[in-house]
């Protein structure tokens, strides 16, 4: 264990153990890097992580088994970043005293395959603490028997001190890359997996196809959905309007979201597939960018109406044409909005309230 800096003597000792982290991508592990850099800043925190993906889920569980049986009485409090590692909370118990807490993003708490319901929410409810990113995913908690005053809601945060400005170069650059064309032109932004909850079959059929030519609309990412999403942009005559363009560099989704005019994210309900929290919209927020999201899950935690975006109902077409023509957002004020609701710092500062009131508690 690395020794201490004079400031953080008596301060309790952390594990966090994050099953996704970069540079694999996505919001989980954008989530934890986000939470183990900053809570690093204000206590004593070390770090378990599987940065490879999916494919090294096996070899990081069996190393993250034997971690514990021989380090975990060295730890005050057992932080994981999600669910799917709940079956170890017995062999923490064995062998040391220290408090275990979960963050429950969405799709950990309400999985269905592989007999995944027969197990985790019963390991779960053995937790100390769970900390759930939104309002649903507490929801989806409770109705899986965890008792609520288990629970503790804190939303997703995020840094605006590390979001960059993209020169005109870059985002000239960029835009020369993928042959996109903007002069005179609305931009329309969705970042993210290519699944189906997402929705873009669905706005491009209903929403965007009856949007003035003036406006174009940017998809970044890959998924299981990409074929189908050509299919519409070409069944719908929408080439040279709508740019799929894979997937995106950090750096080059940065200048993305200055680019754009109206970040989107036209989710639709699909069973057991839900969204936990939406950290893209606070992103995007990040630079100033109005959202127009729809209003279901936890995206309702991550817009802030009439502040940061607005929130449309499910598959209300016409609600979306009508927010997106006329979003109504000081967007001046929507950078303030986003660090006063989502500052990383404050979200990790809740948090260690958490692990210490856990363990005062114990005490």
């Amino acid at each position: 264990m690395p020794e201490l800096a004079p400031e953080f003597e008596g301060i309790l000792r952390v594990l966090f153990v994050a099953r996704a982290y970069p540079p694999s991508v996505g919001g989980m592990e954008r989530f934890a890097s986000d939470f183990y850099v900053n809570y690093k800043r204000i206590g004593n925190i070390e770090l378990l992580a599987n940065p490879s993906g999916k494919q090294a889920f096996p070899v990081f569980l069996v190393k993250t088994l034997f971690y514990l049986i021989f380090n975990a009485r060295r730890y005050d409090v057992i932080h994981f970043s999600d669910a799917i590692l709940a079956p170890l909370i017995p062999v923490i118990r064995l062998v040391s005293q220290a408090r275990i807490s979960f963050t429950v993003h969405g799709l950990d708490i309400v999985y269905t395959r592989f007999g995944y319901q027969t197990f985790i929410p019963k390991f779960l409810k053995r937790a100390d603490k769970i900390i759930a990113v939104s309002n649903y995913t507490k929801a989806q908690c409770v109705t899986r028997g965890i008792p609520d005053q288990k629970i503790t809601v804190i939303p997703n945060g995020t840094d605006i001190d590390q979001y960059e400005q993209c020169t005109d170069e870059d985002k000239s650059n960029l835009l020369a890359k993928f042959d996109i064309s903007t002069e005179g032109k609305t931009i329309l932004l969705t970042t993210g997996r290519l699944i189906q909850r997402k929705g873009h079959e669905w706005f491009l059929y209903h929403v965007f196809k009856k949007l003035p030519e003036s406006f174009i609309y940017i998809i970044a990412g890959t998924g299981p959905r990409q074929e189908a999403i050509v299919s519409a942009i070409q069944d719908l005559g929408l080439t040279g309007r709508v740019y799929l363009l894979g997937r995106v560099a950090d750096e080059e989704i940065k200048c993305l979201y200055q680019i754009s005019d109206i970040f989107v994210m036209p989710n639709i309900r699909v069973v057991n597939d839900q969204e936990g929290f939406g950290i893209v919209n606070i992103e995007a927020g990040s630079y100033g960018l109005p959202v127009v999201a729809t209003n279901i899950e936890g995206i309702i935690d991550a817009v802030v109406e009439g502040k940061s975006g607005r929130l449309v109902e499910e598959k209300d077409h016409q609600g979306f044409i009508d927010a997106i023509l006329n979003p109504q957002i000081n967007t001046s004020e929507i950078k303030d909005v986003i660090a006063s609701s989502f500052d990383v710092k404050q979200m990790v500062g809740r948090y260690a309230d958490e692990f210490a009131h856990l363990v005062n508690g114990r005490a």
